[in-house]
């Protein structure tokens, strides 16, 4: 395999995390995993409640965890229990006080990491991968070590996550590092040297001006998403996650101010479908970043309308993700070919 299209998958897995990551926080699964790296002290989480539970004559090895008396315990050593539970045998999990055990919260939140994990691995690969430009391109090293580097801090960010008991402002750092890394790979796959014939496309500088302005105002439009999701966790977790029918018109100027902006991100980047049309320019990811915008609004108004409907929270955290990397990879594109220029 090419290191380009290595690097393009490792690009897929990375935005597979973003992807996972909203089904999480869609059902509530953040903290199906008590601990980190690990879930309950298994590298393989358990399956029943049966596995994490106190029984006599049960053998125990050492960090497994258990819940007994509605709090964490982590096992001091291997050993098997007596006739009564000994409390020398554990160690309270002081980190946090939560002590709840759902198998599809496990799960969810086990393949949410399984993913980051693979990722993690097929960075690294990609980074010894990219030795092969050491004499003739070293960015494309550099970029590569970044990435690694940055997923690190990704995997330490995650754990923060848990550690806070899913505080809204820790999930929200958490997804904006992996855009930064995603927006990060698209650049190192664009700074990579073509091995075919030259691009038919050209450069457009008004395409690129308007192109600069739609990437600021999604990140606008992603930091007040953002912003309304916080709310919302805190008024459906006040509620219990229920009255879903309230949570919307609880959330107040923030949402308002949400819903409002994303017709001025309809019209940026409608105006850069109209323009890649009328001139012909041939951009296809043009075509795609205005298509991801209807669904993000589509996405928006089910959500608004529909009481916060849990399958499209998803979709809309995804297209919004979707959206600002369509939008990265063009402004590359367009950039590789400034030196090119023949259309003003």
């Amino acid at each position: 395999m090419s290191f380009k299209s290595f690097a393009k998958l490792t690009l897929i897995s990375i935005f597979l995390i973003i992807v996972a990551g909203s089904v999480v926080r869609m059902t509530v699964s953040g903290m199906g995993c008590p601990d980190w790296p690990k879930c309950f002290g298994f590298i393989i989480p358990p399956t029943s409640v049966d596995q994490i539970e106190w029984e006599v004559g049960k053998s125990f090895f050492e960090g497994q965890m258990i819940i007994y008396e509605e709090q964490l315990w982590s096992a001091k050593s291997d050993f098997v229990s007596g006739e009564k539970y000994n409390s020398g045998n554990w160690i309270l999990y002081t980190i946090h006080d939560y002590a709840k055990f759902n198998p599809a919260h496990t799960w969810t939140e086990y393949i949410n990491r399984l993913i980051g994990a693979i990722s993690g691995v097929l960075t690294f690969v990609m980074l010894l991968m990219s030795f092969r430009y050491w004499k003739t391109k070293r960015k494309i090293v550099s970029l590569s070590a970044l990435v690694v580097f940055l997923m690190g801090f990704q995997g330490w960010l995650g754990a923060t996550v848990v550690y806070s008991v899913l505080q809204p402002v820790q999930i929200t750092i958490h997804m904006l590092m992996a855009l930064l890394i995603v927006a990060l790979m698209v650049y190192l796959i664009y700074e990579l040297p073509e091995s075919s014939a030259k691009n038919v496309l050209v450069f457009d500088k008004n395409l690129n001006r308007v192109l600069v302005i739609a990437i600021g105002l999604s990140l606008v439009q992603i930091a007040l998403g953002t912003q309304v999701r916080q709310i919302i966790d805190e008024i459906s977790s006040g509620l219990d996650y229920g009255q879903r029918e309230l949570w919307i018109g609880l959330a107040g100027n923030t949402f308002k101010v949400h819903r409002s902006f994303a017709i001025v991100l309809v019209l940026i980047n409608g105006l850069l479908f109209f323009r890649n049309y009328k001139f012909n320019l041939g951009f296809k990811l043009v075509n795609a970043v205005f298509a991801v915008v209807i669904l993000e609004v589509v996405s928006g108004i089910i959500l608004t309308y529909f009481d916060m409907m849990a399958l499209m929270q998803p979709i809309h955290l995804v297209a919004a993700s979707g959206l600002f990397v369509l939008q990265i990879a063009l402004y590359f594109q367009l950039k590789k070919l400034r030196p090119f220029k023949t259309f003003n």
